[in-house]
């Protein structure tokens, strides 16, 4: 899953929004605040479930141009576009409220977040751009974005041959693993918040 469903996850488990989003960005796990730290290993939960349940499998060993040992960094950001395309399935909350709610969470915490983070937070103040990553042109940017920063970046530009086709190939996967994830997450908390009471 990539930003928006982890942002997704932080409002429905009550963890920090940026805590949520530190897995993807560097840091120093040894220095973060609580609060930070649990969001961070949500994160972490989060992406080891996804890359293993099954639908990701599926989606991975689909036929197409890109390689399939980079087919997982494209998944997480079509994921995301699904996500948007189903959003009314998955929250009661309109997409616009909750664009606005998960950056003024992002907002209260960017001096707490690595550069590149709140560099990222900023973008989003100046013009809130999380729905679009339910549009092609979204996905498209999302994918640049990747392949700019990543030595093995010009490895994407396959999938981007062929997104419409990549982006279809993900309805299915998404639509069996995210309730799965939404399960998983709120049986962590439980399980978090049990351990936290016995201590």
């Amino acid at each position: 899953m990539n930003y928006f469903a982890h942002l997704h996850i932080a409002s429905i488990t009550k963890t920090s929004w940026v805590g949520n989003l530190l897995g993807d960005f560097p840091v120093d796990v040894g220095e973060l605040d609580s609060d930070l730290l649990a969001g961070w290993r949500l994160h972490q939960q989060v992406d080891v479930m996804v890359d293993q349940h099954e639908a990701s499998v599926l989606f991975r060993s689909m036929p197409r141009k890109g390689r399939r040992r980079f087919a997982g960094i494209v998944q997480d950001i079509v994921m995301d576009y699904w996500l948007i395309q189903n959003w009314k399935r998955f929250s009661a909350v309109p997409l616009t409220i909750f664009c606005d709610q998960a950056v003024l969470g992002l907002v209260k915490d960017k001096h707490r977040s690595p550069d590149r983070l709140r560099n990222m937070i900023s973008s989003l103040e100046n013009d809130n751009w999380l729905s679009n990553l339910g549009t092609l042109e979204g996905v498209e940017k999302a994918i640049h974005s990747i392949m700019r920063r990543w030595r093995y970046g010009e490895h994407l530009q396959y999938f981007l041959d062929d997104l419409p086709q990549v982006i279809a190939q993900a309805e299915a996967p998404f639509l069996a693993l995210y309730p799965d994830l939404l399960d998983y997450v709120q049986d962590e908390m439980k399980k978090a918040e049990a351990t936290h009471s016995l201590g």
